[in-house]
């Protein structure tokens, strides 16, 4: 398996928390899962707690799971101040050591597109699908390639988003990326400037998944996919969606 390449992207978790602090809108999906399900829910990937916390102060026993050690000491102080109680696992998704089974598992939000290899997301899913009581769901969440966005060159910086609330002023953020069809990766380079001045940059690569491989990949794994959807809206999975959001079973 290829070793992971995410962690120095993940190191400042204060600049993550700062960078993603107006994100929500993924936030109601998976709240609405885990409060009808009722748990135990496990966040893969979880971060900061981003979702985990929320999803906890509503009564959900859930439990995050990450392999940075950053982010989940900045979650633990989080968890604290928020006044939940939430158990945090560093641990690496590809190796998962559970003393429990879980009703859903999820990981949102592109974060299993770290795994850059094949061996490595089918030891994910099957982890994953080992850990799942009956009849529990396992959610995999990632992006829909667009054609258009794989054909860009890395030279070619466009306008990527805008963080109007950081610390100090408005940061600009600009992309350069390339896809390398060899091996599925997208290579992102992201330049953060404030007033003219680089601030920092990252270097983030994504495995690609096009929509009928991820479904090979769910079967090869012994996971029955029963929902394919294509937002956090709910709707239906179609060419144009952004999102290949998959609910899956564990096939008996």
């Amino acid at each position: 398996m290829i070793s992971l390449d995410c962690l120095p992207i993940y190191a400042d978790a204060g600049f993550y928390d700062m960078e993603f602090e107006e994100r929500r809108h993924e936030l109601p999906f998976f709240h609405r899962l885990s409060t009808e399900i009722g748990g135990p829910v496990l966040e893969v990937a979880c971060g900061t707690g981003r979702l985990t916390i929320p999803i906890a102060q509503d009564g959900v026993d859930i439990t995050g799971l990450d392999v940075s050690r950053p982010m989940l000491e900045r979650a633990r102080v989080k968890a604290q101040k928020a006044g939940v109680r939430i158990p945090w696992l560093e641990q690496d998704c590809r190796s998962m050591r559970l003393d429990q089974s879980f009703a859903l598992i999820f990981s949102a939000t592109n974060a299993m597109q770290h795994l850059l290899d094949i061996e490595s997301v089918h030891a994910f899913l099957c982890g994953a699908r080992q850990a799942l009581r009956p009849g529990g769901r396992l959610v995999i969440d990632v992006f829909n390639p667009v054609l258009t966005k794989l054909l860009r060159k890395a030279d070619d910086r466009y306008g990527f988003k805008t963080l109007p609330h950081a610390d100090g002023g408005p940061i600009t953020v600009e992309a350069g990326s390339e896809y390398r069809a060899d091996t599925q990766i997208l290579h992102f380079d992201l330049f953060y400037i404030r007033s003219g001045e680089l601030l920092r940059t990252k270097n983030v690569n994504m495995r690609v998944f096009f929509p009928q491989e991820l479904l090979a990949l769910c079967q090869w794994s012994g996971l029955r996919v029963l929902e394919r959807l294509g937002d956090y809206d709910g709707s239906l999975f179609t060419v144009g969606s952004p999102k290949q959001i998959l609910i899956c079973e564990a096939v008996s």
